[in-house]
């Protein structure tokens, strides 16, 4: 079988060789072990591809470019509207030579893919809804989007982060995979030599804008009097406000902060290796996989309720904010410094919920609710 996946996953070409954000290309190359041959249409941007980005691993999957579209400006989004018929000709003609269509959702190109695929294809599709499916104060185009799949695209199958009430019959619940099972192995097998009893190390993984919550960690840190407590602090991601945040660390007395920017796959395994805790402070979300990839390390994830974090992590295997401030985020820093057995404790506890975002289950559960394989 062949498969056409449509993202707004950027993507860049260095020295003649394509490489995508690393988390969207790993789970495109487990799914190989699904289709014969896949085909990715998404942006292509100009310049040196950050490091987290890496090169699809098998010639049978290949990137089709379309233009760059939308962003915060007034002239991004209207670029939305003048790349529309271009894209939507290069989506067409390699959708008309596939056997499914995954559409990666949402994003602002949906305002007219969403139709495309609905009165204009005859190609069998699914939806990956990406985002947070309960965000109360969504975009507008998310919530079009969301309006779209939940009451006029019955005709297809939608994938969600998390269960929801009323959840309609063509909506169905899948976790956002993020390592092999031989991966979250060699990753428990470091949780359990990791020891909790020394100074702690503590780890935000994130885009560096104020919706992921960086700020309120570094606020957080100012406002804490543990710091003979905590050994190292990591801050990595990029992002608009990457300045601010190198700025602030550097301010911040009497805690070892580094602000790496984005990394390797590899190297960011290597700060999860050595981290125990792990901040996660975010505005909105569905299912962010750098909690699945920090807890299969025995980091014990500090987040706020939102999209469906709350689904999995508990009092029983992590620390759930009561609201999203630098206060409480405090107060759940202290909480674990006080009780090093308890870090331990939820540690381990976490590590049944790794075991549900594993690529194997991902692409069984593709093959058993999507494909009727």
């Amino acid at each position: 079988m062949k498969l056409t996946i449509i993202s707004h996953t950027p993507h860049y070409k260095n020295n003649g060789l394509i490489f995508g954000w690393g988390p969207t290309v790993r789970e495109i190359n487990h799914l190989r072990s699904v289709f014969d041959k896949i085909y990715h249409v998404a942006p292509l941007y100009k310049g040196v591809h950050p490091d987290s980005f890496i090169k699809y691993d098998n010639q049978n999957i290949k990137f089709i470019p379309i233009m760059q579209y939308g962003g915060p400006s007034f002239k991004k989004k209207i670029d939305i509207v003048l790349t529309f018929p271009s894209n939507l000709f290069t989506i067409h003609k390699v959708c008309k030579n596939t056997d499914w269509i995954q559409f990666r959702s949402p994003t602002s190109i949906g305002l007219y893919v969403l139709p495309y695929l609905k009165f204009f294809n005859k190609k069998k599709y699914w939806v990956k809804y990406a985002g947070n499916w309960n965000q109360k104060k969504p975009p507008i185009s998310y919530f079009l989007q969301k309006i779209w799949l939940k009451y006029i695209a019955k005709e297809t199958k939608v994938t969600v982060n998390g269960k929801w009430e009323k959840q309609r019959k063509h909506i169905y619940s899948f976790e956002n995979p993020c390592f092999s099972k031989n991966e979250l192995n060699k990753a428990n097998f470091i949780k359990k030599t990791k020891i909790y009893s020394e100074k702690v190390k503590i780890c935000f993984v994130g885009t560096l804008e104020k919706g992921k919550g960086a700020h309120l960690l570094l606020d957080a840190l100012e406002m804490s009097k543990q710091n003979h407590m905590i050994q190292k602090v990591y801050i990595v991601g990029d992002g608009i406000d990457k300045g601010k945040i190198k700025s602030s660390a550097k301010k911040l007395v009497g805690f070892d902060v580094k602000v790496t920017g984005s990394l390797s796959r590899e190297k960011l395994d290597q700060i999860y290796s050595k981290c125990h805790i792990l901040i996660l402070p975010s505005k909105s979300e569905g299912f962010p996989k750098v909690i699945a990839e920090a807890i299969s390390f025995g980091c014990v994830p500090i987040v706020t309720n939102v999209g469906s974090i709350g689904q999995y992590i508990n009092e029983t295997n992590g620390v759930v904010l009561k609201d999203r401030s630098s206060y409480e985020l405090e107060k759940a820093i202290n909480f674990l410094l006080s009780d090093r057995s308890r870090i331990r404790e939820l540690a381990q506890n976490s590590c049944k919920i790794a075991q549900k975002f594993s690529f194997e289950q991902y692409n069984e559960k593709i093959k058993k609710l999507i494909l009727n394989l």
